[in-house]
């Protein structure tokens, strides 16, 4: 437990609890601690800049474990009245806690709100961007980021057509990065709003075969890695094929799908029980009376773990296995990459199972099938928490 200096305000103390309570994954705790930083009479001692950051980890809090919608709202708008005026504020922080908001105003079906957020985004971007505070490889990634969360919101407001332009931004963003992840995730996303909106057959069938064409172009280990983009990929050109009633072409899909639901469950099981091997090694790492000989072997027993790990997931460091390694994801962090989580994936294969299988007459694996989406969707909806509170 961190100790309290004589400088130390009671507010930096719960701000040190809470990111000590973090570190455990105690993230009641951490909750807890944030809010009693943020409440009179601890707040008043609060500078501005941590004021803004605690308010910004404790909505990522509420956000990640699904709690307390409209309080993660409210404190991330409040973070943002804060660090508009703080000249010394990291654009970083400031392009992030924008993003948040957005993302939660989508959440809450405030699209007008969410678009502005992101607009005024953009706008920031832009200045930092200019003025040379951001450098020109994270200015790329966040103007995928916000371009790509504009194009969803576009979406959901019913304009494909500016969607699809937002995209091609974004898209031009990826290709200055020189990222085939990003590359594929734009090229991906177009597809998805054509099948949505699907008003071109042509643009349609284009857009299928550039997908097809960026996977194909990826390199044997990025396809085992990029394991939430093959879903992607995978499902949206099956629906294409469903759509056009190419059930033969569609079957093969789903086979790839289905080994890969397989192997996905396997692997999920035992990053799970690898990450949990790692957590008890660094505690016990960090207590003080241990013998050399017994930090030694430890610490080699810890190397391995993250050595395992990373061959899994792609992530050595605990605290990213535990908050990405059972996602999906389909493009790297500021972007929030998952399109949906990984038993609803689970799901809508077994739903693809389902399409394929009915036409041939296979109705017992029909069945068998529709059990197995019910009892994933059983086991989901049972851990939901309330999104507003």
């Amino acid at each position: 437990m961190p100790s309290a200096g004589p400088s130390m305000s009671a507010a930096d103390g719960l701000l040190a609890l809470a990111e000590e309570a973090e570190r455990r994954r105690d993230f009641t705790t951490a909750t807890s601690c944030l809010e009693s930083a943020l409440s009179p009479p601890h707040a008043a001692s609060l500078l501005p800049l941590a004021e803004a950051r605690a308010r910004m980890r404790l909505a990522g809090l509420l956000l990640a474990r699904s709690k307390g919608l409209a309080n993660a709202k409210a404190h991330l708008e409040r973070a943002l009245l804060v660090l508009n005026p703080l000249p010394s504020a990291p654009p970083r922080l400031k392009l992030l806690a924008h993003s948040l908001l957005a993302n939660v105003y989508g959440l809450l079906g405030a699209v007008p709100s969410q678009k502005h957020a992101l607009r005024r985004g953009l706008s920031l971007l832009a200045s930092a961007s200019s003025s040379g505070l951001l450098p020109s490889g994270r200015a790329l990634l966040w103007t995928s980021n916000f371009q790509a969360q504009l194009a969803s919101a576009l979406v959901v407001d019913g304009d494909a057509a500016s969607a699809l332009t937002t995209l091609s931004a974004g898209a031009a963003a990826a290709a200055d990065l020189e990222s085939p992840q990003l590359d594929l995730f734009f090229a991906a996303t177009a597809l998805h709003v054509h099948l949505l909106c699907w008003e071109d057959n042509a643009a349609v069938e284009d857009a299928v075969a550039r997908v097809s064409q960026l996977w194909d172009a990826l390199t044997a280990e990025q396809k085992e890695h990029w394991v939430g983009l093959f879903f992607y990929t995978e499902l949206l050109q099956t629906f294409y094929l469903l759509r056009v009633c190419d059930y033969k072409a569609a079957s093969k899909h789903v086979e790839r799908l289905d080994t890969a639901v397989k192997n996905e469950m396997e692997r999920g099981h035992r990053i799970k029980e690898l990450g949990t091997e790692l957590s008890a090694v660094e505690g016990t790492l960090a207590q003080t009376m241990l013998k050399e000989r017994e930090r030694v072997a430890l610490a080699h027993k810890q190397g391995q773990l993250r050595a395992q790990l990373q061959a899994l997931c792609g992530y050595d460091t605990l605290k990213d296995v535990l908050d990405y390694g059972d996602k999906l994801l389909l493009a790297p962090p500021p972007m929030h990459g998952e399109w949906l989580p990984r038993t609803a994936v689970f799901v809508l294969v077994d739903l693809m199972v389902v399409m394929v299988s009915r036409p041939k007459g296979i109705f017992k694996e029909c069945g068998k099938r529709i059990h197995s989406g019910l009892q994933l969707i059983h086991a989901g909806t049972a851990s939901l928490q309330p999104w507003v509170s």
